[in-house]
């Protein structure tokens, strides 16, 4: 008749499962109800709150990494701007090892990468113009261009930190539900042995909990390849 679905199988093939189990027995009422409430009900209650939990924190990540993404287009911008304003003021140098140091490899080096570090990389640029690496840079340029990258910096860092507990929420309750998924299948499994115990036949057992194919068996009413002599008498290897 077949096997319910194995602890290996995706988390969500498994809640479904155990959803439709629930439900063929409430559907069927007397024993079967009574203990698939007893077995299902308490794992179907905790994998129904984490959903929810989920999905409100969802509505509220997707605001916070969109608004992390615009500020670190705004970020990049500002870099580029302050690249250039530094590069006109001091002549606009075809090779300038000085310039080098501040922008090495250009503005891309505080630009690109992992946008959680790049705050970091920003205040490194920040105490760069500072200390007056480049001679020719006029104060009066190198710290209006630090000023606005430091803010910049801090505007970036406050929405990385937003999005990053977001974040976290997220993948948490993600393992959470796979971890509870894992219990809902043995839960179910569980819930076959009782019925078993109380004298149910497969046929009455799978009218409630679907049935999948047996490891190694039939599959989607495939017959299986003959092996050895039957191979040979019908011409499979």
């Amino acid at each position: 008749m077949g096997e319910i679905i194995r602890k290996h199988a995706s988390a969500g093939a498994i809640r479904t499962d155990v959803r439709e189990s629930h439900q063929n027995a409430l559907a069927r009422g007397g024993l079967l109800k009574s203990l698939a409430e007893q077995r299902l009900g308490p794992v179907i209650a905790v994998i129904d709150t984490i959903e929810a939990d989920l999905a409100a924190a969802e509505i509220v990540a997707g605001p916070a990494l969109a608004a992390l993404e615009a500020e670190n287009v705004k970020a990049d911008r500002l870099l580029g701007k302050v690249s250039d304003d530094v590069w006109n003021a001091v002549g606009r140098p075809a090779n300038d090892p000085y310039y080098s140091l501040l922008f090495p490899g250009g503005y891309g080096r505080y630009a690109d990468g992992d946008v959680a570090e790049q705050p970091a990389r920003m205040t490194l640029l920040v105490e760069l113009l500072r200390r007056g690496v480049h001679p020719m840079l006029p104060a009066d340029v190198a710290e209006p261009c630090a000023q606005a990258v430091e803010a910049s910096a801090s505007a970036l860092r406050e929405r990385v930190e937003a999005a990053g507990v977001l974040s976290a929420k997220l993948e948490m309750l993600g393992r959470m539900r796979d971890a509870v998924a894992r219990a809902a299948q043995m839960e179910l499994s569980a819930l076959k042995r009782i019925y078993k115990a109380h004298g149910l036949s497969e046929a009455e057992i799978h009218g409630v909990i679907p049935a999948h194919a047996r490891a190694g068996g039939k599959k989607n009413g495939a017959t299986p390849k003959p092996k050895g002599p039957a191979a040979e008498t019908t011409g499979e290897a």
